[in-house]
């Protein structure tokens, strides 16, 4: 009896599993069925947030687009698509053939004349996403350049230095463009980044990066529907529209008092899980991004490229891949973002408060750290002349020490840049760093500005004497030549330590910019961070750039070990470290420092350097 049973179990089983297989095989056309002139429908929106159809007709399959990728060649057509053709927006709009589903819309060519485009089948899209263990990105550690940190290498227009924070990985792996072809190839649909809250300057320097993976901007509509205190805007109706195939699918990057929204549309539901773009928004592989219904405002012909206009409305998931084939989000879950909180005092004394919430992504979040903060400076300060900015940002890592960063800028033109820059690299540098869960709390930043230059050069160093005994003092009279040629004085008290032994000294005095360029000299240009607390702690220790230090050193031999620098240590040590057993370990120093101090401030944001000797007497 018992053994009836389990043959009867066994059947069922084999039953299900063959009914599954034959559901599966009519939710899907398979290409090897696929002929040319067949006729089908796709599914998109063109005003609010209820699917239409239009006709498909089928072309031919086109082999080998990308590695081990097909696409679907086809003619669309019906409603506004003959007066539109194909449209930035419709990226994932599912075509069906026989009631079943074969892909989604995903390429176009560039000036079609009519509304022939690319269909990536869904086969493709399903097989991409699948995960046979553990969906955990593993990140290795990586090397990272010190002196990213404070050396600033803007191009003479600033553009490149603002849009260039995107690792250039990402630039790699997003598909390319096909220029040399002369638009005679398939590239994927234009994806619409809706900027609503931006400036003119900040989308005159932001867009060509945008523009350059695949992008296009479109001005002012955005995310509103997101629940922070966007000021002075209305929240649009609820959208009770189900979320189905052919529906809108918005991706917001940036929400609060920005907003910055990638749109496209639902090519298949499986349950909770959504298949979506049929080519990817960023190619970041594994992802955490929030995912909204939208609704269309409307379609927007256009000579180039027509484009549709989206407005965000509720949340209904997060995007947990976005690789070649599209994007695959997960219904009912929360994609956690990082809150970012901006006060700003104005040039005319005017106190600003702004909140963010900006995508949580290694790769994202340090562009939209410095998109945010330069648009935060830019539309409340001039963009081009003369000004100064203060910043003091805290950056709050779950588990570690605050992150503190304090620095003022003054320049004739990229004050902004640089001061959104300020706070932008270090996020950078956390992220990439290959720690795993590196987890942003919240990030504050303060932004005070002045519209006069306070910049100066270290003109001239004079000291009132060149020996003395280990304890005393000697003064430091500092010669700071503005732009306009005034030459200010200041004095500083400088107390030699009393453990110093007797003999000369070398000394230098230089800004916060100047003293890391040479310690990076001599300790190593890179850095293997051991841990995250070691990583922070370093970027806390960076020098400020609007301060002068004075440094005392001797050339006595030291060691680098671990990125920790251990200077005048006894030849015995120095043998131990240098043994094989730690090859690799440590790396020699030629100098000791025996002090270093920060100077008191001033009104200025000072640059250069000037050294002098010194003898201690016995």
């Amino acid at each position: 009896m018992a053994q009836k049973w389990m043959l009867a179990a066994v059947g069922l089983s084999l039953l299900t599993m063959f009914n599954g297989d034959s559901a599966a095989q009519r939710a899907f056309f398979r290409l090897d069925e696929l002929r040319p002139g067949m006729k089908g429908t796709g599914k998109t929106c063109y005003q609010g947030s209820k699917p239409e159809e239009f006709q498909v007709e089928i072309l031919g399959i086109m082999r080998g687009v990308g590695p081990g990728a097909d696409a679907v060649l086809a003619r669309f057509s019906g409603g506004p698509l003959e007066k539109t053709g194909i449209f930035e927006g419709m990226s994932g709009s599912p075509v069906f053939i026989d009631g079943r589903l074969l892909g989604a819309v995903a390429f176009s060519f560039a000036f079609p004349k009519e509304a022939i485009g690319g269909i990536t089948p869904i086969t493709q899209m399903v097989e991409a996403f699948e995960e046979s263990g553990p969906g955990t990105p593993v990140t290795p550690r990586v090397l990272l350049k010190k002196s990213l940190l404070w050396d600033y290498r803007l191009p003479p227009d600033g553009s490149g230095g603002i849009a260039g924070l995107f690792p250039s990985a990402l630039t790699e792996r997003f598909p390319p463009a096909l220029e040399p072809s002369g638009g005679h190839s398939l590239r994927p649909i234009a994806t619409p980044v809706s900027m609503g809250g931006f400036s003119a300057r900040t989308l005159q320097l932001f867009a060509p990066q945008f523009r350059a993976m695949g992008f296009s901007i479109i001005q002012g509509s955005g995310s509103s529907a997101i629940q922070l205190p966007a000021r002075g805007r209305t929240r649009p109706e609820p959208d009770e529209a189900p979320l189905e195939p052919g529906s809108n699918l918005v991706v917001p990057l940036i929400r609060g008092d920005l907003d910055f929204s990638a749109g496209g549309t639902v090519t298949w539901i499986d349950g909770k899980k959504v298949y979506a773009f049929g080519h990817p928004l960023f190619n970041l592989g594994f992802s955490e991004l929030p995912m909204h219904k939208g609704r269309v405002i409307t379609v927007f012909p256009g000579l180039q490229s027509s484009f549709k206009i989206t407005e965000a409305t509720e949340p209904v998931g997060a995007v947990r891949q976005d690789r070649a084939a599209g994007i695959y989000g997960i219904l009912g879950e929360n994609a956690r973002m990082i809150p970012m909180n901006v006060r700003m005092t104005t040039s005319r004394g005017v106190r600003k408060s702004l909140a963010y919430e900006l995508a949580r992504d290694a790769f994202l979040t340090p562009f939209l750290v410095n998109l945010t903060l330069f648009n935060s400076i830019i539309a409340s300060e001039r963009a081009l002349g003369m000004s100064t900015l203060e910043v003091k940002g805290v950056i709050r890592i779950r588990g570690e020490q605050p992150v503190e960063i304090e620095n003022r800028f003054s320049t004739d033109s990229n004050s902004p840049a640089y001061a959104s820059l300020s706070i932008a690299i270090p996020v950078n540098f956390l992220l990439a760093s290959g720690f795993k869960d590196v987890h942003v709390e919240n990030i504050d930043v303060e932004i005070r500005a002045l519209e006069d230059g306070r910049a100066a050069f270290l003109d001239a160093l004079r000291i009132d004497k060149a020996e003395l005994r280990a304890g005393e003092t000697v003064i430091l009279d500092v010669f700071l030549k503005k732009n306009d040629g005034e030459v200010i004085q200041e004095s500083y008290p400088l107390r030699i330590p009393p453990d110093i032994t007797p003999g000369g000294l070398s000394a230098v005095v230089a800004d916060g910019t100047t003293i890391m360029a040479m310690e990076a000299r001599e300790q190593g240009e890179e850095i293997i961070p051991r841990d995250l607390g070691q990583l922070i702690r370093f970027i806390n220790n960076i020098r400020r750039n609007d301060r002068l230090y004075v440094r005392l050193f001797r050339n006595e031999p030291g060691a680098v070990v671990k990125g920790e620098g251990l200077p005048s240590l006894p030849p015995s040590i120095l043998s131990i470290l240098r043994s094989d057993r730690n090859t690799g370990s440590m790396s020699p120093i030629p100098t000791t420092t025996l002090l270093e101090s920060e100077l008191a401030p001033n009104d200025y944001v000072v640059s250069g350097s000037k050294s002098f000797n010194i003898v201690i007497k016995p």
